[in-house]
């Protein structure tokens, strides 16, 4: 069977390959069962608690995270991803939801992006990593003002892969030019990684 691993980052490496891995792997970081539960609950508190009305998410894959947001706030997120296959099957899942299919290196190009609330980043920071200078400028040029989430997981001494990026959750908040407005991280001894949320004001510091 397929490790979707092979397919993204590997022994220290990034490869990339997502339409491969969608083609090759039925369920990629198992998103049928919502693994980083933690940040995405609290991201949702924050989509309510800040009154946030309109999002687009970034690496949206199978569709699910959107779908529980839907559930809970009943917003329908313009639902990216770079992956054709990964959005073909999402709109097969979830045909009430709005997938398309993007790079976030083309957020500029979005329609109407200066009617939408929030930019959600959906765990792709380390897919993002090369590109995340040019990704907080294109937000500043074009977004600023607007909310910016961010889920993503750091790891207990085995991370490989951003070194001289970050490592800690602290570490990329340091490394954002954004304004921080919240945070929050949980783990449990049996995990082997932190799962994170933060939320910034797309604004300068």
């Amino acid at each position: 069977m397929a490790n979707y691993h092979d397919y993204v980052i590997k022994d220290g490496k990034f490869i990339g390959r997502f339409e491969d891995m969608y083609q090759a792997v039925e369920d990629p970081w198992m998103q049928s069962e919502q693994p980083n539960r933690y940040s995405r609950t609290l991201a949702i508190m924050n989509i309510k608690r800040y009154g946030i009305k309109s999002i687009i998410e970034y690496g949206c894959g199978l569709g699910y995270y959107a779908d529980w947001i839907y559930k809970e706030t009943g917003i329908v997120p313009k639902s990216i991803d770079i992956s054709d296959t990964a959005i073909r099957k999402a709109e097969q899942k979830f045909p009430h939801l709005n997938f398309e299919v993007g790079n976030i290196n083309q957020l500029h190009q979005i329609e109407n992006l200066k009617d939408y609330d929030c930019i959600l980043l959906a765990d792709i920071t380390w897919m993002i990593l090369q590109d995340l200078k040019q990704v907080n400028e294109l937000l500043m040029k074009y977004c600023e003002g607007k909310y910016l989430i961010n889920n993503f997981v750091t790891y207990k001494g085995t991370q490989k892969y951003g070194l001289d990026f970050f490592t800690t959750t602290k570490e990329y908040i340091d490394y954002m030019p954004f304004k921080l407005i919240g945070s929050g991280e949980a783990t449990t001894i049996d995990d082997h990684n932190i799962d994170s949320t933060t939320l910034f004001k797309i604004e300068p510091k």
